[in-house]
C-alpha cells in the first residue's frame, strides 16, 4: 500500500520500534496463556498466584498501550505533516491545475480525504496488532502440535480467502463513495453560495435538489450500505469460522486422539485470545482501504515530491522601465478556447485600458500577464531581460472580478502604514464603514461595491508597482464610478503606479494612455481615433 510505504520510508526507525513493541505485546500475551495453562496450575499459594498474574497482566497492559499509543501518535504526526504540506502545496500549485479539479474535489481532498486517512491511522494499531499477534500465536500453536496447526492454518486460509473477497467488494464501493463525496461537496457549495437564487425560484430549487443533490446523496447511500454490508459479512463470517475452528480442534482431540484435551484447551484459549484482535484487524482493513484511496487521490493532485522546476528567476530591478510579452498563448483544456498568440508592452507609470466583449478573453489575459497562468508559448521580458512567472507575480497586485477579502491589511507593517491606511480609507470613502486596528479590518460584511473598495485597499497595501483591476467599477454607483476614473486613477498614477484596467466604461477611455481591445482571444492596440470612435462598438458586443 502506498500509504504504508510512505510511512515506512519517512519513519523507518519509529515504525520498526513500534513493530517490536507489538511483537513484545503479542509474545507476552501468548506467554501469559501458556503460564495460565501450566505455571498457574502449579501454584499452591492463592496470593502468590494472583500477584504473579496481576503483574503479568499489568505488564501486558502497559506494553499493549505503549505499542498502540506510539503508532497512534506517529499517525497523527504524519497527518499533521501531510495536511500542512497539502495546504502549502495547494497554495503553490498552478491556478489552472486547481481550477481544472473544481472546488468540490478540492474540498473533498481537504475534508473527507484527510478525515479518512486520520481514521485509517486510528484503526491501524488494531490491524498491526492483529497481524503480529496471529503470527506469534501460530508459532506457539506449532510448538503445541504441528498436525493441528496445519488444520488450523488451512481453516484460516479458507476463512480469510472468502473474507478477503468480501473486503475487496468493500474497496470497490468505497471508491464509488469517494466520487459521490466530491459531488456532495459541490452540491453543498450550491446550497450555500446559491441560497438566494434557490430561495427565489422554488422550481429551480426542486430541480437542483432532485437532479443534483439526490443523485449524489442516493449514490453515496447505496454504495456505503453495500460497503458496510460486505464489511459486516466479512466480520461475522470470520467470527463464526473462528468459533467453528475451536469445535473442530476439540472434535479431533476427542475422536481422533491427535492431541490431548489439555493441548486442545491451550489451542482453544489461544484462538479465543487472538479472535478479538483478528476480528478488529478485519474491521480495520476497510478503513485502511479508504485511507489508501484518499492518499492516492491527494497524491494525484499534490504529489509528495512535485517535479523540480528550474530556477530561472530574473530579479526585477526596482527602477524597471518596460515589460513586454511576446507571442504568448493559452488554451483551455475543456473547451479548446485559445487566447493568443498575442503581444503587449507596458511602460512604467502608464495607465492602460483593456476592453472587449464578455468571453473575449480579458480575464484570461489578466492571468497570463500576471504569471498566474503559465504561457503555453511565448516569453516575457523586463527591460529586454527574460523573466519567468515568479518574477511577474512579484510585480502585480490584482483585484479580480470576485475578489477574496483577507482581514489583515499589512503583512509586513512599517511605522508609516497607519497614516497610509487612514488616507486610503478616506480616498475610498470607507472611513465611516470600516476601521483598521493593529492592521486588522474591523469587518468584512460589506456591500459588493464596498467589498471591491476594500479589495483595492488590500492591493495597495501590497505596495507593488502594478495594479491590475478587473472590471473594478462594475459594482460602484455612478457617482463613485466617476470619482474612480476622474480622481482615484490619476491619484494612483501620481503615486507612481502602473495601472492596467479591464473596463466596459467607454465614457472614461480618455483616462487611459493606451487602449487595447480583446476580440475572440486576440489583442490589438487601438489608435487614438479608434479609442474614440470604435470603443463603444467593441464594448457593445458584451
Amino acid at each position: 500500500m502506498q500509504l504504508l510505504k510512505t510511512i515506512l520510508r519517512q519513519h523507518t526507525l519509529a515504525f520498526s520500534a513500534i513493530i517490536l513493541l507489538n511483537l513484545l505485546s503479542a509474545g507476552l500475551g501468548i506467554a501469559i496463556i501458556s503460564w495460565i495453562n501450566h505455571g498457574l496450575l502449579a501454584e499452591h499459594s492463592l496470593a502468590l498466584g494472583i500477584s504473579k498474574m496481576l503483574g503479568l497482566l499489568i505488564l501486558l497492559l502497559v506494553t499493549t498501550l505503549g505499542a498502540q499509543w506510539s503508532l497512534t501518535t506517529l499517525g497523527h504526526q504524519f497527518i499533521w505533516r501531510k495536511r500542512s504540506a497539502m495546504v502549502w502545496q495547494m497554495m503553490n500549485t498552478p491556478i489552472a491545475t486547481l481550477e481544472a479539479k473544481g472546488e468540490g474535489e478540492l474540498l473533498a481532498l481537504l475534508g473527507p480525504d484527510i478525515r479518512n486517512i486520520t481514521l485509517a491511522f486510528v484503526r491501524l494499531p488494531e490491524l498491526i496488532q492483529g497481524i503480529v499477534l496471529a503470527l506469534v500465536a501460530i508459532g506457539y500453536l506449532g510448538y503445541l502440535s504441528i498436525p493441528v496447526l496445519l488444520i488450523t492454518i488451512g481453516w484460516l486460509v479458507v476463512t480469510f480467502t472468502l473474507g478477503y473477497k468480501m473486503v475487496s467488494k468493500v474497496y470497490q464501493h468505497i471508491a464509488k463513495v469517494r466520487n459521490h463525496e466530491s459531488d456532495l461537496q459541490s452540491s453543498f457549495q450550491v446550497v450555500i453560495q446559491g441560497r438566494k437564487e434557490l430561495a427565489l425560484n422554488p422550481a429551480r430549487a426542486k430541480h437542483f435538489y432532485e437532479s443534483h443533490y439526490q443523485t449524489a446523496a442516493l449514490g453515496y447511500k447505496q454504495n456505503i450500505i453495500k460497503a458496510d454490508s460486505y464489511h459486516l459479512s466479512a466480520i461475522n463470517w470470520s467470527n463464526i469460522m473462528m468459533l467453528g475452528l475451536i469445535g473442530v480442534i476439540f472434535l479431533l482431540a476427542e475422536t481422533q486422539g491427535w492431541v490431548s484435551m489439555a493441548v486442545a484447551t491451550s489451542f482453544s484459549l489461544t484462538i479465543l485470545f487472538m479472535r478479538t484482535p483478528l476480528l478488529q484487524a478485519i474491521g480495520a482493513y476497510p478503513t485502511l482501504l479508504s485511507g489508501e484511496l484518499a492518499f492516492k487521490k491527494i497524491n494525484e493532485l499534490l504529489p509528495e515530491k512535485p517535479p523540480a522546476q528550474p530556477d530561472e528567476t530574473h530579479k526585477v530591478k526596482e527602477n524597471w522601465q518596460q515589460l513586454h510579452w511576446d507571442s504568448m498563448t493559452w488554451q483551455y483544456p475543456d473547451n479548446g478556447f485559445q487566447v493568443g498568440p498575442l503581444s503587449m508592452t507596458v511602460n512604467r507609470g502608464e495607465t492602460l485600458f483593456i476592453i472587449g466583449a464578455n468571453g473575449s478573453g480579458k480575464s484570461t489575459l489578466s492571468l497570463l500577464l500576471t504569471g498566474l497562468y503559465p504561457m503555453a508559448q511565448g516569453h516575457a521580458y523586463c527591460d529586454s531581460q527574460p523573466i519567468n512567472s515568479k518574477s511577474l507575480l512579484s510585480l502585480f497586485s490584482v483585484v479580480f472580478t470576485k475578489p477574496y477579502l483577507f482581514d489583515t491589511v499589512f503583512i509586513e507593517p512599517s511605522e508609516s502604514d497607519h497614516a497610509l491606511a487612514a488616507e486610503w480609507l478616506a480616498r475610498l470613502q470607507l472611513t465611516n464603514k470600516i476601521t483598521i486596528n493593529n492592521h486588522q479590518l474591523s469587518t468584512l460584511s460589506l456591500s459588493a461595491g464596498q467589498s471591491k473598495r476594500v479589495a483595492l485597499l488590500l492591493a495597495m497595501a501590497e505596495k507593488r508597482d502594478i495594479l491590475f483591476l478587473d472590471e473594478w467599477a462594475a459594482e460602484q454607483d455612478p457617482q463613485f464610478r466617476r470619482y474612480f476614473y476622474r480622481e482615484l486613477l490619476p491619484w494612483l498614477k501620481q503615486l507612481g503606479k502602473t495601472l492596467l484596467i479591464i473596463s466596459h466604461d467607454d465614457d472614461y477611455f480618455d483616462v487611459a494612455d493606451r487602449v487595447y481591445a480583446m476580440q475572440q482571444g486576440h489583442l490589438r492596440l487601438l489608435s487614438a481615433e479608434e479609442s474614440r470612435q470604435a470603443a463603444r462598438a467593441v464594448v457593445s458586443q458584451s
